[in-house]
């Protein structure tokens, strides 16, 4: 996971600075736990034709970057489940029902 936050804290740094999430580059023992769990049962889940594994593996891709944003917004309570759904649905032209969508939410813990 060194190697997404280190991808993803220059990418925020250089060009999404307001964009990207403040946990989305700093170090959270909790946080990469729950990055690691979503790499070993979701990797190969897809939200619309897009792989979680390739989002997670990927870094310097738009794509990528959003995800990663979005996710750790997810995680921190600065948005919601359905606010994180709606936006990987509209970003990846996919489900709601999608396994990647649905394995991501599982994994994300109780409040």
């Amino acid at each position: 996971m060194n190697v997404i936050r280190s991808g993803l804290a220059t990418l925020c740094s250089v060009v999404l600075v307001a964009a990207c999430a403040p946990d989305a580059w700093k170090s959270n023992p909790a946080y990469d736990s729950f990055l690691d769990q979503i790499q070993k049962e979701c990797y190969y889940q897809r939200i619309g034709t897009t792989n979680v594994g390739d989002l997670l593996t990927n870094p310097g891709t738009m794509q990528a970057t959003s995800f990663m944003d979005l996710t750790s917004r997810l995680y921190a309570g600065e948005i919601t489940p359905q606010s994180w759904t709606s936006s990987m649905v509209a970003f990846f032209e996919g489900r709601e029902s999608d396994p990647g969508v649905q394995c991501v939410l599982k994994h994300l813990p109780k409040r």
